[in-house]
C-alpha cells in the first residue's frame, strides 16, 4: 500500500529557541493547514518537542481528533555547541557538503538520516 508523507516546517515564530510560540501570522499558518489539508487523509500527526512545531500543527490536530505524536528526532539540528560568528556561512557551507560539521554540531547528511528513520517508522 502506497502512503503519502506531507512534511511541513514550522510556521511563522518568535524565535529560534526550543520554547518560542508562534507569531499572530504564524497562527493564522497553522489555522490554513486545516484548510490545505482538508482533501487529505491524515493517519497520524508527528512533530518535534519544539513549542513552534506543535502548535503549527495543533488546529489540524483538534480538527482531525489526531492526537499529535512528538518525536526527538525531528528536532532541529545543531550547527555546533561553539558560538560561531559566521554562523550563517558555514550553516550553508552544511548544504553544499552534506559532511561538514563542526564542534559539536550536526551535518546535513546526519541529519536528513536521522529524520529519514522517523518517516521510515510512519510507513
Amino acid at each position: 500500500m502506497l502512503k503519502e508523507i506531507y512534511i511541513v516546517r514550522h510556521c511563522e515564530a518568535q524565535g529560534q529557541p526550543s520554547e518560542s510560540q508562534l507569531t499572530e501570522k504564524g497562527s493564522k499558518q497553522a489555522k490554513y493547514l486545516v484548510d490545505f489539508f482538508s482533501n487529505a487523509k491524515i493517519d497520524r500527526i508527528i512533530s518535534s518537542p519544539f513549542l513552534r512545531a506543535i502548535q503549527s500543527v495543533e488546529p489540524l490536530s483538534e480538527k482531525t481528533n489526531i492526537k499529535i505524536e512528538i518525536d526527538e528526532r525531528l528536532s532541529e539540528r545543531s550547527l555546533s555547541t561553539t558560538d560561531l560568528h559566521d554562523w550563517y556561512e558555514k550553516l550553508k557551507a552544511t548544504f553544499i557538503d552534506m559532511e561538514l560539521k563542526f564542534e559539536g554540531g550536526e551535518s546535513s547528511q546526519e541529519a536528513m538520516d536521522r529524520i529519514r528513520k522517523c518517516c521510515r517508522r510512519s510507513l
